[in-house]
């Protein structure tokens, strides 16, 4: 079976699941406080299932997050050629002072998953859930990219400080700025619904 052919029958099906839950799910009289949580579970947990499925088993010759690592490693050379002479960007590295891969991780995906799962799973009008969404997410990816772009001048004036940085500062400083995205977020659809 044709690799695309694939990818669209995962997505009907998960799609299908998505509405087989929800609709199990909403005749219960349950709290909305518990329907928010188990909507957010479901959305986060497809999510993350498609993000982290071999899709390589399925007959996908390369890493279907290639081309996504890429356009980020493109993005982040871009803006750090604007500070920095000499800057070159090869598929997913960045060749500069203090060269750098973008790997999975690197794009931060985690939190942009419960980001969005946790707007999706906000009880509004799905229109202001899509543009809350959007924006949150064009945030996240700005301030992801922003990091990658720090982290680029940690690693070619502090060297010795760079892991911390990279996997303790950074990771809280993204978990903050996505729980911060979706009070923002909370609060327009909140305001929508009334």
């Amino acid at each position: 079976m044709h690799w695309g052919r694939r990818m669209r029958l995962l997505l009907v099906e998960t799609s299908a699941i998505l509405r087989a839950v929800s609709l199990a799910i909403a005749p219960l009289e349950i709290r909305s406080g518990t329907r928010f949580a188990l909507k957010y579970a479901l959305f986060a947990g497809v999510l993350f299932a498609v993000y982290a499925f071999p899709f390589e088993l399925l007959g996908a010759r390369r890493d279907w997050l290639a081309g996504y690592l890429a356009a980020y490693a493109r993005l982040a050379g871009a803006v750090l050629g604007l500070f920095e002479p000499g800057i070159a960007v090869e598929g997913a590295q960045i060749h500069g002072r203090f060269p750098m891969e973008i790997v999975r991780n690197c794009d931060a995906i985690e939190i942009n998953i419960l980001f969005a799962s946790a707007i999706w799973a906000f009880p509004a009008p799905w229109r202001r859930r899509a543009l809350a969404s959007l924006l949150g997410l064009c945030a996240l990816i700005a301030l992801n990219v922003l990091r990658i772009c720090a982290l680029y001048f940690v690693g070619v004036h502090a060297r010795p400080q760079f892991e911390v940085v990279h996997e303790q500062v950074f990771p809280l400083v993204l978990v903050l700025a996505a729980a911060l995205a979706f009070l923002i977020g909370a609060d327009y659809l909140r305001r929508g619904a009334a």
